[in-house]
């Protein structure tokens, strides 16, 4: 199971946390290295671990793809998904929502992400 370090209103996974700066440590690279790296501000990786806030899915996405890892690895990491209920192999057999989401898939990232937390907000209801 996961740790969560709560901080009055904020808050980050530890695992994250952990994983961030063993990559770090790992790639020879300070927190405002890594965010740098990965396209970011430079205190953004900082701000994860020392202010204690979750990061955004953007940063989440940036930080996994400079990383090489899963971007589903981290959105775990991060309090977005739980117990990894999310499968890259998952089938949509609904033929709505299939279409749907093909057509949502070659918007631009922005559109995207506005759909993404519509969804989840409407996910998290039930």
């Amino acid at each position: 199971m996961t740790t969560t370090i709560y901080n009055q209103e904020t808050y980050v996974n530890k695992q994250l946390v952990d994983f961030l700066k063993q990559q770090c440590k790992d790639k020879g690279l300070s927190l405002r290295g890594l965010s740098i790296a990965a396209g970011l501000s430079p205190a953004t990786v900082h701000n994860v671990i020392n202010r204690q806030y979750q990061p955004t899915v953007f940063t989440l996405n940036r930080l996994a793809d400079f990383l090489g890892v899963k971007r589903e690895y981290l959105w775990q990491l991060g309090g977005l998904v739980e117990d990894m209920d999310y499968n890259t192999e998952t089938e949509i057999n609904d033929p709505r929502l299939k279409y749907e989401f093909a057509r949502a898939d070659k918007l631009p990232e922005q559109a995207r992400n506005v759909i993404i937390a519509a969804v989840k907000a409407i996910i998290d209801q039930f």
